[in-house]
């Protein structure tokens, strides 16, 4: 067993918010990082952070391991190198863990360590992409089985995420929990990135913050259309994110095309998203779930999840990007875009945001989806829409680094 430790201190309510961004910063702004000794957080969306993972540049350090120190306190965080290059040309990236208050201004200093740091940790388990990972909130599991095997999935696709706190396993037992993104053609199976090879599928980055997983290639049957997927696992985090991409190499007609897909057992009780009407709707009224045949949510919603009121446990999908521009800077196809709330069998229940909604339609060459979500994992209904919006707002409004030299 592998852990994972991670360098920064708990907070007193153990409510973290990390935020992992790739900031592109203006070289007309500020000094070049080459010469740059201190790094500056800046918060202005007005929002605390307790925690929150920041990329950072530099063109003249490329150790695996890096320290930061507040100016200001003397506290010191740990940065790991990642694996690809920073938001400068030729320069290295890493990845650091900040706490900051609204609208506050945090200097520091490329400073080595004088002292012990506390740890989270996370735990990776498994070989390849068939992973079990478990951090402070959930464990999530990577593996398949023989039953999703005889269908043709491998592993690499999210199958189910175990609530620690709630000691839930939130799964569908005969499927991948996730499947997504995913499409079919008329009188064809329709299939998701967990029917594509795990030999197309591997970990890309694997520090002591982040956990990156890729899987991208094409599914049989569907060679047209060429997938990505990416997911993003931190330590001590309640959510996960997930970025995909289907770009058609060639015209295809398809009569379904979906994505943000999350199908599970019957483990919830309640739909809720953000509507002027109120927020929350039973599963399980038939006359009140049919209603959203006939009014279905947008496709855009900014987010959407499924909630056991009871036992207080669920699962939340926060939106965070959504593009339909294909490669030449067009539209991509769609019909009847909207966010499908569905019952299923084994009185399972599901949302996926539909593409293409059962008509046969021909997606064209250069024809492009992406989309990324965070998946926001929830342990108890304490002011839920109020931890929903907070984590919504910090993400969508990332802290921002400049340099100076001075």
């Amino acid at each position: 067993m592998e852990r994972l430790n991670l360098d920064f201190k708990r907070s007193p309510n153990n409510f973290f918010l990390i935020l992992f961004v790739g900031i592109f910063l203006s070289l007309g702004a500020c000094s070049d990082p080459k010469k740059s000794r201190k790094v500056i957080f800046e918060e202005k969306a007005g929002v605390s952070r307790s925690l929150e993972y920041v990329q950072v540049s530099f063109n003249d350090y490329h150790e695996k391991v890096l320290f930061l120190k507040d100016v200001s306190t003397g506290t010191v965080i740990r940065g790991e190198k990642l694996n690809h290059e920073g938001a400068i040309k030729d320069a290295t990236a890493y990845i650091f863990p900040i706490s900051i208050k609204a609208n506050e201004k945090k200097t520091f200093s490329v400073d080595a360590p004088d002292q012990e740091l506390d740890a989270p940790e996370m735990v990776v388990t498994g070989k390849g992409i068939a992973l079990i990972i478990e951090n402070e909130y959930f464990i999530a599991d990577f593996n398949t089985n023989d039953s999703k095997t005889e269908k043709g999935l491998y592993p690499g696709q999210l199958a189910g995420i175990f609530v620690k706190k709630k000691e839930v396993l939130l799964e569908r037992g005969h499927i991948n929990m996730h499947w997504a993104p995913n499409f079919q053609r008329e009188e064809s199976d329709y299939k998701t990135i967990g029917h594509i090879d795990s030999g197309n599928a591997r970990v890309t980055q694997k520090n002591q913050y982040l956990l990156e997983m890729v899987k991208s290639g094409n599914v049989d049957g569907y060679e047209e259309i060429d997938v990505f997927g990416q997911y993003n696992f931190f330590a001590g985090l309640p959510y996960f994110e997930f970025t995909s991409t289907m770009t058609f190499n060639k015209d295809a007609e398809l009569l379904l095309l979906r994505n943000d897909e999350m199908t599970i057992d019957s483990l919830f009780t309640h739909l809720i998203y953000p509507d002027s009407s109120g927020t929350k709707m039973p599963l399980y009224d038939m006359a009140k779930f049919d209603s959203l045949t006939k009014r279905p949510l947008a496709d855009d919603i900014k987010w959407v999840g499924f909630i056991n009121e009871p036992l207080e446990y669920g699962l939340v999908s926060l939106r965070l990007a959504y593009d339909n521009q294909n490669v030449e800077g067009g539209e991509s196809p769609l019909y009847r875009p909207h966010t499908k709330i569905s019952a299923s069998m084994g009185s399972g229940r599901y949302w996926n945001r539909r593409l293409i909604h059962e008509h046969k339609t021909l997606v064209p060459e250069g024809s492009k989806y992406y989309e990324k979500n965070a998946y926001l994992v929830i342990d108890g209904l304490d002011d839920l829409d109020g931890r929903i919006n907070y984590y919504a707002a910090c993400l969508n409004k990332p802290v921002t680094v400049s340099y100076s030299s001075e």
